[in-house]
């Protein structure tokens, strides 16, 4: 090859070199101004960006921005990001019909504020989303670092707030055929982890947790708090009618194949299992308070009156503790009902579906005797139908008596060997049976001031129970009870009153059971 041949291959090569450094530095300065473009024009007007630094490479398909403010005037919706980047930017799909592919979509340390307002600009609103939807594929979408604060919609009080949230959605898909469908878009795997939360859930109430994770297969959350934001003095303070003080602590909680999102324009949660270790619930009820005579639902129309599709296989709780405490007196400190090593399994919750909701329930009443609990209802049942069996085994009654003697003065003495109860009902009656085997079992009924025993009342309880207390060949009692419910009390005081009225028959009457 000559010199001259080398030469012009050479001065060839600068010139497609520097071609192609000016196509490249065209194409670079067209693609941030195109992007700048759409940032100011298209952009709906009721959505204000402004961002410090804009930062293109048009060879590897990316665009970050820095620094990034956006502002809905709608929706009071408002975020702040160091970074908004997209990368793998197709071109040939955005030249042919204006489709948007990136490879990922990423958001960094964003903090987002959203206080939705009245709907005075609904229309504005609906009449810029009548454009022609653009086919959007993502196929990773990322959150690092995230902050989120929702506020009440009539103040600037916190309605919910997550920290330290990381986000990943695969496979984001929008296009136009789904453009009117209440969630616009589709997706594929998804990770979600939290540090800290908090909701609202009214005035009295608030949710907390430590941290929390969700994929499509399993959840998490570690220290579930549900507590009332008030000491009882000071709730009771606020009140006009009574209504529980609580303290719920869950030290974890596991989610297993979670299934949510919209069914017939209606929200949906179905869950595989659901596990509950350790809750501790605390609950304190102040009875100086007038009562709430509002009509308490039973558990069958609470769940089918709920607005959305419910339905968990399985619930497991492990470890539980849950203490009561009832203030009847003003100078007289509260004693507490305690049911130790809870441990309960419910199958089939469901709010739309079929078929029963069952529960089986095991404990230690005041850290001592074995209780059981069976219960079943249909949540589909008009009349609220329902069946609970139960039993108590080896129960020292000493250990209720703190308990008796500033709720219903009276003490009790001796050993509950054995008890056993069935309970049928619906939403206005119920009746059941009762049989019991116990061991020197004695009532103590105090004096008014709970300072003395009311000897005349003691012996003539005792004598009467004693004088009935025939027992079958294999040394139980038996009784049969019916009871009204009363509206403006909860399924438990149902229950107690129906185990009460049994306990009564059981010990005050024939003792024999009776022939159906």
């Amino acid at each position: 090859m000559t010199a001259s041949q080398k030469s012009r291959i050479a001065k060839i090569g600068i010139g497609i070199l520097v071609a192609l450094l000016v196509a490249g530095v065209a194409a670079h300065l067209w693609l941030t101004q195109r992007v700048k473009s759409i940032l100011s024009e298209e952009i709906p007007a009721h959505i204000h960006l402004n961002y410090e630094g804009l930062t293109t490479n048009v060879f590897l398909g990316n665009i970050k921005l820095k620094n990034v403010k956006v502002q809905d005037s709608t929706t009071s919706f408002h975020l702040k990001a160091e970074t908004v980047s997209l990368s793998g930017l197709k071109y040939l799909p955005l030249l042919q019909k204006g489709n948007i592919t990136i490879s990922e979509f990423l958001v960094e340390s964003p903090q987002v504020t959203y206080q939705k307002k009245k709907t005075e600009h609904d229309s504005i609103t609906s009449s810029q989303n009548q454009r022609e939807p653009k086919n959007i594929n993502i196929q990773n979408f990322r959150i690092h670092n995230g902050q989120l604060k929702l506020l009440q919609p009539d103040s600037d009080s916190t309605l919910a707030q997550l920290e330290g949230v990381e986000v990943l959605v695969t496979d984001i898909i929008h296009s136009a055929e789904i453009a009117s469908q209440s969630l616009p878009f589709t997706f594929g795997e998804y990770e979600i982890e939290t540090q800290k939360g908090y909701y609202d859930l009214g005035p009295l109430e608030d949710l907390q947790w430590q941290s929390a994770k969700l994929n499509t297969t399993e959840g998490s959350i570690q220290k579930l708090q549900l507590h009332t934001k008030y000491s009882w003095e000071e709730l009771s303070k606020k009140l006009a009618v009574e209504h529980d003080h609580y303290n719920l602590v869950i030290d974890s909680v596991l989610l297993k194949q979670p299934d949510f999102g919209m069914t017939d324009h209606s929200p949906k949660f179905h869950l595989e299992a659901l596990e509950l270790h350790h809750p501790i619930f605390e609950v304190y009820r102040d009875k100086l308070l007038p009562d709430d005579t509002t009509h308490k639902k039973l558990y069958n129309q609470a769940l089918r009156d709920l607005d959305f599709d419910l339905l968990v296989n399985t619930i497991h709780i492990s470890e539980g503790m849950v203490a009561y405490e009832e203030r009847l007196e003003a100078d007289v400190e509260p004693e507490s009902l305690r049911f130790t090593d809870i441990s309960a399994t419910i199958r089939n919750l469901h709010s739309k579906g079929s078929g029963m909701v069952s529960v089986a329930a095991q404990s230690q009443l005041m850290g001592d005797g074995q209780l059981t609990l069976d219960w079943s209802f249909d949540p589909q049942s008009q009349s609220n139908d329902f069946l609970a069996s139960g039993s108590l085994k080896q129960f020292r009654t000493e250990n209720i008596s703190p308990f008796l003697r500033t709720n219903l003065g009276a003490e009790v003495k001796g050993t509950i060997d054995q008890m056993y109860f069935t309970i049928s009902g619906n939403e206005t009656e119920s009746q059941g049976d009762m049989k019991m085997a116990y061991d020197q079992f004695e009532f103590v009924v105090l004096k008014k001031d709970k300072l003395g025993v009311n000897k005349l009342l003691t012996a003539l309880v005792n004598i009467f129970a004693k004088e009935s207390s025939k027992a079958d060949r294999d040394g139980f009692r038996h009784g049969d009870f019916k009871v009204k419910r009363q509206p403006d009390k909860s399924f438990f005081n149902y229950l107690w009153l129906n185990v009460k009225s049994g306990l009564v028959d059981t010990m005050t009457g024939k003792g024999k059971q009776r022939k159906k």
